[in-house]
Protein backbone atom coordinates (compact mmCIF):
# COMPACT_ATOMS: atom_id res chain seq x y z
CA UNK A 1 0.00 0.00 0.00
CA UNK A 2 1.52 3.30 -1.05
CA UNK A 3 1.24 6.74 0.45
CA UNK A 4 -1.53 7.53 -2.04
CA UNK A 5 -3.88 7.03 0.91
CA UNK A 6 -2.59 10.40 2.19
CA UNK A 7 -4.80 12.62 0.04
CA UNK A 8 -4.68 16.42 0.31
CA UNK A 9 -7.93 16.28 2.31
CA UNK A 10 -6.04 14.32 4.96
CA UNK A 11 -3.26 16.92 5.27
CA UNK A 12 -3.69 19.88 7.61
CA UNK A 13 -1.24 22.80 7.79
CA UNK A 14 -1.47 24.92 10.93
CA UNK A 15 0.72 27.54 12.58
CA UNK A 16 0.79 25.98 16.05
CA UNK A 17 -1.14 24.05 18.69
CA UNK A 18 -1.31 24.37 22.47
CA UNK A 19 0.03 20.91 23.29
CA UNK A 20 0.67 17.42 21.92
CA UNK A 21 -2.80 16.12 22.78
CA UNK A 22 -4.31 18.87 20.64
CA UNK A 23 -1.87 17.95 17.85
CA UNK A 24 -3.00 14.31 17.86
CA UNK A 25 -6.65 15.36 18.04
CA UNK A 26 -6.36 17.75 15.08
CA UNK A 27 -4.23 15.33 13.05
CA UNK A 28 -6.94 12.69 13.54
CA UNK A 29 -9.81 14.83 12.27
CA UNK A 30 -9.64 13.81 8.58
CA UNK A 31 -9.75 10.11 9.52
CA UNK A 32 -12.65 10.75 11.91
CA UNK A 33 -14.56 12.69 9.25
CA UNK A 34 -14.09 9.87 6.74
CA UNK A 35 -15.16 7.35 9.41
CA UNK A 36 -11.89 5.46 9.09
CA UNK A 37 -11.45 5.72 12.85
CA UNK A 38 -13.69 6.57 15.78
CA UNK A 39 -13.01 8.87 18.72
CA UNK A 40 -11.96 5.92 20.89
CA UNK A 41 -8.86 5.43 18.70
CA UNK A 42 -7.84 9.06 19.22
CA UNK A 43 -8.13 8.56 22.97
CA UNK A 44 -6.16 5.30 22.72
CA UNK A 45 -3.29 7.14 20.98
CA UNK A 46 -3.26 9.82 23.69
CA UNK A 47 -3.45 7.20 26.44
CA UNK A 48 -0.52 5.31 24.88
CA UNK A 49 1.71 8.39 25.01
CA UNK A 50 0.61 9.12 28.58
CA UNK A 51 1.46 5.54 29.60
CA UNK A 52 4.59 4.88 27.53
CA UNK A 53 6.06 8.35 27.02
CA UNK A 54 6.87 10.09 23.73
CA UNK A 55 7.71 6.91 21.80
CA UNK A 56 5.73 8.19 18.80
CA UNK A 57 8.40 10.87 18.18
CA UNK A 58 10.60 8.78 15.90
CA UNK A 59 13.08 11.55 15.03
CA UNK A 60 13.41 15.28 15.63
CA UNK A 61 10.36 16.98 14.07
CA UNK A 62 8.56 13.69 13.24
CA UNK A 63 5.85 11.86 15.18
CA UNK A 64 3.76 8.91 14.02
CA UNK A 65 0.78 8.64 16.33
CA UNK A 66 -0.81 5.21 16.50
CA UNK A 67 -2.33 2.73 18.92
CA UNK A 68 -3.00 -0.99 18.93
CA UNK A 69 -5.59 -2.11 16.39
CA UNK A 70 -9.04 -2.10 17.98
CA UNK A 71 -12.74 -1.91 17.13
CA UNK A 72 -12.48 1.87 16.69
CA UNK A 73 -10.47 1.39 13.47
CA UNK A 74 -12.35 0.50 10.28
CA UNK A 75 -9.51 0.56 7.75
CA UNK A 76 -5.87 1.46 7.30
CA UNK A 77 -5.57 5.22 7.23
CA UNK A 78 -2.98 7.97 7.25
CA UNK A 79 -3.33 11.67 7.94
CA UNK A 80 -0.86 14.47 8.64
CA UNK A 81 -0.77 17.66 10.66
CA UNK A 82 2.12 19.91 9.63
CA UNK A 83 2.87 22.62 12.17
CA UNK A 84 4.92 25.72 11.44
CA UNK A 85 5.97 25.77 15.12
CA UNK A 86 6.79 22.38 16.58
CA UNK A 87 5.08 20.98 19.66
CA UNK A 88 6.78 19.17 22.54
CA UNK A 89 5.67 15.65 23.43
CA UNK A 90 6.01 15.12 27.20
CA UNK A 91 9.32 17.01 27.39
CA UNK A 92 11.34 19.52 25.36
CA UNK A 93 13.67 16.81 24.00
CA UNK A 94 10.84 15.17 22.03
CA UNK A 95 9.19 17.55 19.58
CA UNK A 96 7.54 17.39 16.18
CA UNK A 97 6.20 19.57 13.41
CA UNK A 98 5.11 16.63 11.25
CA UNK A 99 2.48 14.65 13.15
CA UNK A 100 1.23 11.64 11.21
CA UNK A 101 -1.71 9.54 12.39
CA UNK A 102 -1.62 5.91 11.28
CA UNK A 103 -4.59 3.63 11.83
CA UNK A 104 -4.23 -0.13 11.64
CA UNK A 105 -6.91 -2.82 11.48
CA UNK A 106 -4.52 -5.65 12.38
CA UNK A 107 -0.84 -6.23 13.04
CA UNK A 108 0.32 -6.31 9.41
CA UNK A 109 -1.92 -4.56 6.84
CA UNK A 110 -0.43 -1.12 7.59
CA UNK A 111 3.22 -2.20 7.42
CA UNK A 112 3.75 -1.27 3.76
CA UNK A 113 2.48 2.26 4.47
CA UNK A 114 4.80 2.47 7.47
CA UNK A 115 7.73 1.18 5.42
CA UNK A 116 7.13 3.74 2.65
CA UNK A 117 6.77 6.49 5.22
CA UNK A 118 9.99 5.46 6.98
CA UNK A 119 11.90 5.46 3.69
CA UNK A 120 10.71 8.97 2.82
CA UNK A 121 11.23 10.36 6.32
CA UNK A 122 14.70 8.82 6.48
CA UNK A 123 15.84 11.34 3.87
CA UNK A 124 16.81 14.60 5.61
CA UNK A 125 16.38 16.67 2.46
CA UNK A 126 12.81 15.43 2.02
CA UNK A 127 12.03 16.15 5.67
CA UNK A 128 13.35 19.71 5.24
CA UNK A 129 11.13 20.14 2.17
CA UNK A 130 8.12 18.95 4.16
CA UNK A 131 8.95 21.28 7.04
CA UNK A 132 9.06 24.31 4.73
CA UNK A 133 5.98 23.37 2.69
CA UNK A 134 3.13 25.83 3.12
CA UNK A 135 0.08 23.90 1.94
CA UNK A 136 -1.38 20.43 1.56
CA UNK A 137 -0.79 20.21 -2.19
CA UNK A 138 2.92 20.99 -1.83
CA UNK A 139 3.23 18.31 0.86
CA UNK A 140 1.39 15.79 -1.31
CA UNK A 141 3.68 16.59 -4.25
CA UNK A 142 6.82 16.14 -2.12
CA UNK A 143 5.60 12.77 -0.84
CA UNK A 144 4.51 11.63 -4.31
CA UNK A 145 7.93 12.53 -5.71
CA UNK A 146 9.58 10.14 -3.25
CA UNK A 147 6.95 7.39 -2.93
Amino acid sequence: MSLDILSTTRIIVKEQVNDWTEAITIASQPLLQEQIIEQGYVQAMIDSVNELGPYIVIAPEIAIAHARPNNDVHQVGLSLLKLNQHVAFCDENHYASLIFVLSAIDNHSHLSVLQNLATILGDNQTVQQLLTATNAQDIKNILKEHD
